[in-house]
C-alpha cells in the first residue's frame, strides 16, 4: 500500500513556486557571502579560493536564505521515493514526469540523490537504500552517465558496508524503473539490470565492495 500522500502534485507545484523565490534570496546571499570573504574580485586574484572556500560560502549562503524549505523539500522527495514503488505504472511515470518538470525542484534534485549514500546505516538501512535507488529511478537518466554511475557506487557501497543485502532491492527497483527511452533518452531498467555486468561496476565498483563487504563481518 502506498504512504498516504495522494496530494503530492499540487504540494510539488506549490514548493517548486517557492523555491524559486528562495533561490534568488540564496544568490542574493551567495553573492553577498563571497565578498565578504575576499572570494570575489580582486583580493580573489592574490588567493584563488579553494573548493573547500567556495562550499563553506554556499553553506552560508543557504543559513541566511533560511535552510527550512530545503528540509521542507527532502520530506517531500523521502515520500515520493518511498511511494513510487508502491504505485501504478501510471502514477510512476507521473512522479518522474512532475519531478523534471519544476525546474527549481529538479534542480536541487540531484543534490537530494547524492545525500542518500551517507543516511544508510545498519539500524533503516534496507527501507534508505530502496529509497536510494528509487531516486536514481525518477531521475530516469536526465544526469550526465557518470554522475548515476557513481551515486549507484556509492549506493551499494554504503548498503554492503551496513550489510544490506542490496542486490534484490535494486533487483526490484529495477522492475519499476522506466523501461522506454524518457528521461534522458536511455532505460533506466535495463541500466539498473545490467549495472552490476557493467564495465563500470567491474573498474570501480567491486574491488570496494570486497573490502566493504568484509568491514561489515568484521563489525558484528
Amino acid at each position: 500500500m502506498s504512504p498516504p500522500m495522494d496530494d503530492w502534485e499540487p504540494r510539488l507545484a506549490d514548493l517548486d513556486k517557492r523555491l524559486v523565490l528562495w533561490n534568488r534570496r540564496f544568490e542574493e546571499e551567495l553573492s553577498r557571502v563571497l565578498g565578504e570573504r575576499g572570494l570575489v574580485g580582486l583580493r580573489a586574484l592574490f588567493r584563488r579560493p579553494s573548493a573547500a572556500d567556495r562550499q563553506a560560502a554556499v553553506v552560508e549562503a543557504r543559513r541566511r536564505a533560511g535552510v527550512e524549505i530545503l528540509a521542507e523539500l527532502a520530506e517531500l522527495l523521502d515520500a515520493l521515493c518511498d511511494r513510487y514503488p508502491t504505485v501504478l505504472p501510471q502514477e510512476r511515470a507521473t512522479i518522474r514526469a512532475r519531478v523534471g518538470s519544476h525546474e527549481a525542484v529538479f534542480d536541487l534534485f540531484w543534490g537530494y540523490v547524492e545525500s542518500l549514500p551517507e543516511r544508510i546505516s545498519a539500524g533503516a538501512g534496507a527501507p534508505l537504500a530502496r529509497r536510494a535507488f528509487c531516486a536514481v529511478a525518477i531521475d530516469d537518466m536526465r544526469a550526465e552517465l557518470h554522475l548515476v554511475d557513481d551515486a549507484l557506487r556509492r549506493i551499494v557501497l554504503a548498503a554492503a558496508a551496513a550489510g544490506i543485502e542490496w542486490r534484490p532491492i535494486l533487483s526490484e527497483v529495477a522492475q519499476v524503473a522506466n523501461k522506454g527511452a524518457g528521461g534522458g533518452g536511455a532505460c533506466m531498467r535495463e541500466y539498473l539490470e545490467e549495472f552490476e555486468k557493467s564495465i563500470f561496476f567491474r573498474d570501480h565498483v567491486a574491488a570496494e565492495l570486497r573490502e566493504a563487504g568484509k568491514r561489515a563481518l568484521q563489525s558484528r
